[in-house]
């Protein structure tokens, strides 16, 4: 009999470690720690045992889920011809492609961006019937995501992967080739925000500006990643047990409220401007009218007078973390999606984020704040 219902499926929440619910016939589900949930069956093969992957809920549905099984199962039955997928590919392609790079942190992004963005969409795959279509298929939806860079990147991982897998006799030929001509080019005006690897001198000319309420707020704005007017009329009422930055549903473009969780850094941070915007609403109280937050425009300016004009704004602080914790950091999509307080297209994921991540959050959190006090000072070592 079959044990799993989408709701028992929907409900089930993240622990330290993974852990299996299951379906009949050993159809399964894997929850891991990051949110994520796939559907597997764990079989025997030529005396080897394999893990079936179909794909991740709720992109595949129970009842999508179950067909799939019962075709397998069905193959299996007949006698499958033993074809390597596109997951077996990837576990021979890796050890041999991280070989030919240098950097530490450019191996990691290649194998984070397969498994994250590639391999529940296609790993069940076998190489050799992958389409061009499934291939578009896994890069736009990448760039559906709003990460269009990394849209760009991933394509370039699946074509080498490939040639990997022509090169050793698994395919005849291939389609992955030019997989970036079906994605968006990024346009000039979203061009807001510095490159990643300049962080670092950012972030250190930040730490060099004078006015202390415009100096802070720059830095609680790279810490924290929220939207420009989130941060000018954020006010000390809102910070709630000491931890967590509420900001009510009227500031927020989702209207809803939304949470940030503050890291020992950002404290510090507060603790700091305390001394000059304590006795007012508003943490970034205005100099000129303390009643009153900073203008529009003192945040942004602020970046013109340190020669980044053109460069970044502060809204750019989003787009940067996004795409580090998108690409280096161990955090699922969602999380990192939820904390930037991103519309949710999808109304099943959407019903499901109402969990609000928030430990992951916490934890996510942290690491930006590590990864920008990381930058900063690694740029002071150079």
């Amino acid at each position: 009999m079959p044990n799993l219902t989408n709701k028992k499926i929907d409900g089930a929440k993240p622990k330290a470690k993974p852990y299996k619910l299951s379906d009949a016939h050993g159809l399964y589900i894997e929850v891991l720690p990051s949110g994520s949930k796939s559907w597997r069956y764990l079989y025997k093969l030529s005396g080897k045992h394999k893990t079936k992957t179909y794909g991740k809920y709720p992109d595949i549905g129970l009842a999508d889920a179950r067909q799939m099984h019962n075709d397998f199962k069905k193959e299996l039955a007949i006698g499958i011809k033993e074809t390597k997928t596109f997951d077996d590919v990837k576990a021979e392609f890796i050890p041999f492609h991280l070989k030919t790079l240098k950097n530490a942190k450019h191996k990691q992004q290649v194998q984070y961006r397969l498994d994250e963005f590639v391999s529940p969409i296609i790993g069940h795959m076998p190489i050799d019937k992958i389409k061009r279509a499934d291939l578009v298929n896994v890069v736009k939806q990448v760039q559906a995501k709003g990460i269009t860079e990394t849209a760009h990147r991933v394509g370039t991982h699946i074509r080498q992967l490939f040639d990997y897998a022509l090169d050793i006799g698994l395919i005849e030929a291939h389609s992955a080739n030019s997989l970036s001509r079906v994605l968006e080019t990024p346009k000039a005006k979203h061009m807001n925000c510095i490159p990643v690897n300049d962080a670092g001198k950012l972030f250190k000319a930040i730490n060099s500006y004078d006015e202390p309420i415009t100096r802070i707020g720059l830095q609680i704005a790279a810490h924290t990643f929220v939207r420009t007017s989130e941060l000018r009329y954020m006010q000390w009422d809102e910070i709630q047990d000491k931890r967590f930055w509420v900001i009510p549903e009227s500031r927020m473009k989702m209207k809803k409220p939304h949470v940030v969780p503050l890291t020992d850094h950002v404290l510090s941070l507060l603790e700091q401007i305390e001394v000059y915007t304590g006795d007012y609403d508003y943490v970034l109280a205005s100099p000129k009218r303390p009643n009153h937050p900073v203008s529009e425009n003192t945040l942004l300016f602020a970046l013109y007078r340190l020669g980044y004009r053109g460069l970044m704004t502060v809204h750019g602080f989003r787009a940067l973390a996004s795409t580090v914790l998108n690409e280096q950091s161990p955090f699922h999509h969602d999380v990192i999606e939820r904390q930037l307080a991103h519309k949710e297209t999808d109304l099943v994921r959407a019903a499901y984020n109402r969990a609000e991540y928030l430990d992951e959050r916490i934890k996510l959190m942290d690491y930006w704040s590590s990864w920008v006090i990381n930058a900063e000072l690694s740029c002071e070592t150079i």
